[in-house]
């Protein structure tokens, strides 16, 4: 991986005539040891410094500027004025090393200083770099010892090496049209916490724009958090809240505060049960990055571990940042990067196995019945796609859609997408930009994780689940549907072992 911040495009071509006419040097890193595992990293806030990029491995050296083990972009500093990165994730015993390199954006200019090294000891160490912009040179130093505090402190030997690596071009762009460089880690959460300020947890009521999903999205902490090291959002039970029993449900009233409709459909932020329409019997979470990160075109790495349980789906999905070409039936399209039905055993009317031992993924076009699913492409296992952690990927390109699980390409979708939509009476299509083949995947996406459950779409009418093949118990085109999902709650809650989707990372990278 390579990690080249914001250079003009003539430092891209000439990187050595670009010499700050004032000389900046990285500030110390200073490493402190967490209990019972773990490390910080940090540099002190110097007026200028807009990002700090931590790469790090155990025991690994770097060749240039892969990708690290432990790695962060630090997007501003802590209350105590430093810039900081923390992971509770890696082993460091004492007399071990830790190998690292890291980037500083000080103005409009990147700072590099690579091969370093610190070795771990008990107490706290400071490792001293060195970097300028100009032509690259090794500075080496001598380890000193002194006191501070009474204590012993020391300084490591360092080699750093000053480098300005030129910023190739890309078709990647990020939050309105930016540029960016090749290759480059646009995006990263290793959910050490649940950055707020990153992800935005929806709060609503979903209508049939998408999946029409038996759900209310909310922000209770119980339904997403973050616990060692992994985002969790995992579905519960509406009647498991004291204020709603099953006689509310029936007959009751949920209003959301803090809805945001994306249509401003009051439905969305409240619903009053009457007769067969009940209040969304469950209550899940969605998490997206629409107000912070968006992008088109680009490399999407996500490791999780994804639900299992009757009528549950993970949604690990792009949406577009704007609906350009509209919003109903789905006109500005949606890329699933991982997406199962989540039941142990799942067969379709004519027994073809459709449950969680089968990925899939890519674009969806509409919300028609057989039209949705139809771009999609598959994966068989014969394990549950829930039984263990997979890293999901969707490699998005301005001529195709790739799909991949573990490292391994599964399919690749080609675009013409217009083309398709014409041929199956697609309105939206018409609106589609005929110069582009990825139209209507020409404009920015934002990441969207979340669970859902039942719905009118993901799951075909005539399914059977379980061992026994017990009927689905609704219909997708019934006005009883959620009434009558809600009305089997005894026989589908009893598979919710782990209804909980688990992200360890998500990743975006520039083309």
């Amino acid at each position: 991986m390579r990690h080249f911040g914001r250079v003009v495009a003539i430092c891209s071509v000439l990187w050595l005539g670009c010499v700050s006419s004032q000389e900046f040097s990285i500030p110390k890193v200073k490493f402190e040891y967490l209990k019972p595992r773990g490390f910080r990293a940090s540099i002190p806030d110097v007026p200028g410094i807009k990002l700090f990029a931590f790469h790090s491995r155990i025991n690994k050296p770097f060749k240039q500027f892969e990708e690290g083990d432990f790695a962060e972009d630090v997007l501003e500093p802590n209350a105590d004025g430093n810039w900081v990165y923390e992971t509770t994730k890696a082993n460091v015993p004492e007399g071990q090393s830790i190998h690292y390199w890291v980037y500083v954006q000080h103005e409009d200019r990147p700072y590099y200083a690579t091969n370093l090294k610190e070795l771990i000891r008990k107490n706290p160490v400071t490792t001293t770099t060195t970097t300028t912009t100009q032509k690259p040179k090794a500075v080496t130093k001598t380890p000193k010892e002194g006191k501070t505090n009474g204590k012993s402190t020391s300084t490591t030997t360092t080699t750093t090496t000053t480098t300005l690596p030129p910023c190739e071009p890309t078709v990647t762009t990020v939050n309105g049209g930016r540029s960016t460089c090749a290759g480059k880690l646009i995006f990263e959460d290793t959910f050490q916490s649940l950055d707020l300020t990153r992800w935005q947890r929806e709060v609503r009521i979903p209508l049939d724009t998408e999946s029409a999903e038996f759900v209310s999205y909310q922000a209770t902490p119980d339904n997403s958090y973050v616990a060692g090291g992994h985002l969790f959002i995992v579905p519960t039970l509406l009647n498991l809240d004291p204020d709603f029993s099953d006689e509310r449900i029936r007959t009751g009233e949920l209003i959301l505060a803090g809805c945001v409709s994306p249509t401003n459909n009051e439905n969305e932020c409240r619903r009053k049960a009457a007769l067969a329409t009940i209040l969304p019997p469950v209550v899940s979470a969605k998490l997206n990055t629409k107000g912070t990160f968006r992008f088109q075109y680009g490399r999407v790495e996500i490791r999780a571990k994804l639900p299992k349980g009757d009528w549950i789906f993970p949604q690990i999905l792009l949406q577009p940042a704007e609906n350009y070409y509209g919003y109903a039936d789905l006109a500005s399209g949606m890329l699933l990067v991982a997406h199962i039905l989540s039941n142990e055993e799942l067969v379709t009317g004519d027994g073809v196995r459709i449950d969680g031992h089968r990925l899939r993924g890519g674009p969806i076009l509409t919300n028609r019945a057989k039209l949705r699913m139809a771009s999609l492409r598959a994966n068989v296992l014969e394990e549950h796609f829930s039984d263990g952690f997979h890293v999901y990927g969707l490699v998005w390109k301005p001529d195709s859609i790739a799909l991949t699980v573990d490292g391994f390409q599964y399919a690749t979708i080609r675009g013409k997408f217009k083309d398709y939509g014409t041929s199956n009476n697609l309105t939206q299509a018409n609106l589609w930009n005929e110069a582009n083949v990825m139209s209507p995947f020409d404009r920015e996406f934002y990441i969207s994780l979340g669970v859902g459950v039942g719905g009118v779409t993901d799951f075909p009418d005539g399914s059977r689940t379980g061992s026994l093949k017990q009927p689905k118990p609704w219909n997708n085109t019934s006005p009883k549907a959620e009434y009558n999902f809600y009305q089997s709650r005894n026989v589908w809650y009893r598979t919710w072992t782990e209804p909980e989707l688990k992200v360890d990372y998500v990743r975006v990278y520039a083309l």
